[in-house]
């Protein structure tokens, strides 16, 4: 059987004792961690593939915990506007016109290229199409949990009559796909009924899968399901049934004291949105107070149409300032900051056990970030320097289950040139007078 190794650098395990191993070797056999030790004295068996990572942190890959990869297409044409007219007039309207399986497939494509290239590898999507979506990522060769959506208010393919018999098909679809979990994505309290919720729940709690649902995001949202139910978001999901089943709850950033104790008590999982949160007025996560009652919180970036990029590691540092200000500094620790990117992150999803830290037996994602630049010096704490100096620029490898997607920047899965041209083609059609420059 033929191995990769990855040969220098700094490896942060990110395993319970946080273990560091300087100029590591990291060996993988068959997509999984065989070891990690010390170089000295290394050679490689004859025959096997070596990856230099010298002058590189070696670490899990980043988890991005929320967001719509097919929705990259729309980066940028719906900005400077607060969450209900951001949904209301811009991107359902342009999702009515434009939201089919090609859009879902290409913007997929282009997320894909881009999260690559910026060291994340696994992503938990929500969107629709979402079988477009789990194929671009399969050919990709990324890790997804990839969540087929429901929105009735947004009228966009809702067969709200045989909803359960397109999550079964969704299901079979995704069954060619080995990196690929399917889940149940119903958008939110106020974006589904009643009735079809839970449907949804009792077809989660029959499939054994999770739900991925937006939380408790704005105010806006929180006092309207106040006035038509009688209780908060995260109240309301408990009085369905939701927290039968493990929920990733996306924002929860508008939650009290009592919805943080019910949270604590289910199978939720928090993942913080900040840039998308603050680019669209509304709140600051209250992280250090979910972590302190237990409950895991990962890191998402929300799509691209109200991030709008899909890095990670400028996300973890824009999550850190605000907690500094939000609660001082050293609320949020930058151990802990790399931990929500990494294997606490992978909690959330229910997916710890396989990635999220260098630990033997683990699926082999990994990534290599590059710490010979002028931004990267000098380097006291690579926690530090992970969450207030680097950025997705400085990823120079990716590995997903033992395979290289990126090799010294240079994308080894995907035809880059042919995605970010037939992306442009397709931005003319949903801006005819938008800047499209010739290149």
């Amino acid at each position: 059987m033929k191995r990769l190794y990855l040969v220098g650098g700094t490896a942060l395990t990110m395993d319970p004792q946080m273990t560091l191993v300087q100029d590591s070797v990291v060996e993988v056999a068959d997509g999984k961690i065989v070891s990690v030790s010390p170089r000295p004295g290394f050679k490689a068996p004859a025959g096997d593939e070596t990856l230099n990572c010298a002058g590189s942190l070696v670490m899990p890959g980043l988890i991005n915990g929320h967001t719509h990869t097919g929705m990259t297409l729309l980066r940028g044409v719906a900005d400077d506007l607060p969450l209900m007219q951001w949904l209301m007039n811009r991107v359902f309207p342009l999702e009515q016109k434009w939201g089919k399986p090609d859009f879902v497939y290409l913007g997929t494509q282009l997320a894909a290229l881009e999260m690559i290239r910026s060291g994340t590898t696994t992503f938990n999507d929500m969107y629709y199409f979402e079988a477009d979506a789990a194929r671009a990522a399969h050919e990709s060769g990324l890790r997804a949990i990839c969540g087929q959506t429901v929105i009735e208010m947004s009228g966009v393919d809702n067969p709200t009559h045989d909803t359960i018999a397109a999550f079964e098909r969704f299901f079979d679809e995704l069954k060619d796909y080995p990196r690929i979990i399917p889940a149940v994505a119903p958008h939110s309290v106020y974006g589904v009924s009643e009735g079809l919720m839970k449907e949804v729940i009792a077809f989660a709690k029959r499939k054994g899968v999770s739900i991925h649902v937006h939380m408790a995001e704005v105010m806006d949202e929180v006092e309207e399901c106040k006035r038509r139910f009688g209780m908060t978001p995260v109240e309301k999901a408990l009085a369905l049934g939701a927290f039968e089943v493990p929920v990733v709850a996306a924002h929860a950033t508008c939650v009290t004291e009592s919805d943080m104790a019910i949270m604590a008590s289910h199978r939720v999982g928090v993942i913080t949105n900040p840039e998308s949160n603050l680019k669209l007025g509304g709140r600051i996560c209250p992280i250090p107070e979910f972590r302190e009652r237990g409950v895991p919180v990962g890191v998402g970036t929300d799509s691209t149409a109200s991030n709008n990029n899909l890095d990670l590691l400028t996300e973890a540092g824009t999550m850190a300032k605000l907690q500094c200000f939000r609660k001082g500094p050293g609320s949020l620790d930058v151990k802990s900051v790399v931990r929500m990117l990494t294997i606490e992150g992978a909690k959330v999803l229910g997916i710890d056990d396989r990635v999220g830290s260098l630990e033997v037996g683990k699926r082999a994602d990994i990534i290599a970030i590059d710490i010979n630049r002028p931004h990267c010096v000098p380097l006291y704490d690579p926690y530090s320097h992970l969450v207030y100096s680097s950025s997705g620029h400085d990823v120079r490898h990716t590995i997903v289950d033992g395979r290289v997607l990126m090799q010294d920047r240079v994308v080894t899965t995907l035809n880059e040139s042919d995605i970010l041209y037939r992306s442009r083609e397709f931005a003319k059609r949903i801006e005819p007078k938008g800047l499209h420059p010739t290149l």
